[in-house]
């Protein structure tokens, strides 16, 4: 089947075909285990985005003595170095999940809920994990932070 063909021809019984209004889930089981498969991809993405968000803010906040003693500021780089990416990460995994669902799940709407939920919790798992790995420190890593003598 290519992308243009209609997913409905065909099924139908006693040679009628069904209309996508009549047709609710996935039109294909390929494309549902597709759809879960870059889910679950795109979970660990999110959880990596998340670790390297913290990361970046560590190094912001561990890097701000140095950098007031030579007359600057590391403040920001942790919104650049971190945020940014993350930002394009849970991009890179709604994106195809979107195309998907919006394309192969009936009602449509439902599709492009059930993507944008996937995200909300792969996000969610990540900010737990990753709160563990930074001691609860995920959000209070900055060079406001950083505690210079």
């Amino acid at each position: 089947m290519s992308l243009s063909d209609d997913p409905f021809a065909g099924l139908g019984g006693n040679g009628s075909a069904f209309t996508p209004e009549e047709h609710s889930g996935w039109y294909s089981p390929g494309r549902q285990d597709a759809f879960w498969t870059v889910a679950a991809i795109g979970t660990v993405v999110v959880c990596l985005a998340w670790f390297w968000y913290g990361l970046a803010f560590s190094e912001e906040m561990t890097e701000q003595c140095k950098a007031v003693m030579a007359s600057s500021s590391m403040a920001g780089t942790g919104l650049l170095l971190g945020g940014v990416p993350l930002v394009f990460a849970h991009l890179a995994v709604l994106l195809p999940l979107l195309l998907i669902a919006a394309k192969y799940r009936s009602p449509r709407r439902t599709g492009i809920l059930v993507a944008v939920v996937v995200v909300l919790v792969a996000s969610a798992l990540g900010i737990a994990v990753n709160e563990l790995v930074w001691s609860g420190n995920l959000f209070a890593m900055s060079a406001d932070a950083a505690q210079c003598s």
